[in-house]
């Protein structure tokens, strides 16, 4: 397979990692409404996919056993994946949903710069170019141009989801080369789940007394939110940088507002419509450019 065709199956990979969280932002959607606490599903999100993908693990004969000086950097990955959802939630709760989804969609600016600073990757300008069309679509995208509501406290957590996601995909280049996406997302989850046990007991969040449609739900954000996804998007950065993978990530939001116009009839304003375009033509300009003119190894 040339190195032309691998770019393209990370590219793939992500893409398909972003329009998994789309969608599932609407049934998470459907859990809040349900009264059941974010901190509560994040718990419940880990430990499950967690414990799902061991069996099938187990169930495959899959090696999943790493040396001892890769544990602690399976742990940061861990740590940097459940920062990134514990400080985007806590971002919707001092703010509101689009203005932490915007905040967290500056990732890409931060993964640019480190990948510029520390591991000597070219911005240039078509970089440059989708990285800015696509944070100005975001805007548009979940705002309406309506603007953002935040107080200091809710700037820095949003600040700090779109470092800790940023984190997640540099973090996770490294460590899918050494073990592989799948024994990589094991350890990840098990991270996950084991620090945030401490906040929210798994005795405590799946005593709830739900109801059987709520199990389904969970069902689905156990699989098709987590453990798809996220192995989808560390199998991509095996063949594309952090950076570009965190650029073709910020397909998320246009998948999920299409999902809600789709499925819960929520209406889109021109603005809405426009920055979904802008996000998908970064998206687009960054893969083609990637793909089609350097097709030379990171």
């Amino acid at each position: 397979m040339t190195h032309r065709q691998d770019r393209l199956r990370g590219y793939l990979a992500v893409l398909g990692a972003a329009t998994l969280w789309g969608v599932s932002g609407v049934v998470a959607k459907a859990l809040f409404n349900r009264r059941i606490e974010p901190w509560t599903l994040i718990e419940i999100r880990l430990t499950g996919a967690f414990f799902v993908l061991l069996l099938i693990l187990v169930a495959r004969r899959h090696p999943m056993r790493v040396q001892r000086q890769q544990l602690t950097r399976m742990g940061l990955l861990g740590l940097a994946m459940t920062a990134a959802q514990f400080t985007y939630y806590l971002t919707i709760s001092l703010t509101d949903v689009a203005t932490a989804l915007f905040l967290q969609y500056t990732s890409p600016v931060f993964v640019a710069l480190y990948g510029w600073g520390f591991e000597g990757e070219r911005l240039g300008g078509v970089k440059v170019g989708a990285i800015i069309l696509a944070v100005v679509g975001s805007y548009f995208l979940v705002t309406g141009g309506g603007g953002i509501r935040v107080s200091p406290l809710g700037l820095t957590s949003g600040i700090l989801a779109a470092v800790a996601f940023g984190c997640y995909a540099i973090l996770g280049r490294g460590r899918v080369r050494e073990l592989g996406s799948i024994t990589s997302l094991l350890y990840t989850l098990g991270t996950g789940a084991l620090v945030w046990s401490v906040v929210v007991p798994p005795w405590r969040a799946y005593a709830g007394g739900y109801a059987p449609e709520e199990w389904a739900l969970f069902a689905f954000i156990i699989i098709f939110a987590t453990i798809l996804p996220f192995g989808l998007f560390l199998y991509g950065l095996r063949w594309i940088s952090s950076s570009m993978a965190s650029l073709t990530a910020t397909f998320e939001p246009v998948v999920g507002s299409a999902a809600a116009f789709l499925i819960l009839g929520e209406l889109l304003a021109l603005p809405q419509i426009m920055g979904g375009l802008v996000i998908a033509a970064a998206v687009a300009m960054i893969q083609v450019a990637d793909i089609g003119i350097r097709a030379a190894p990171d």
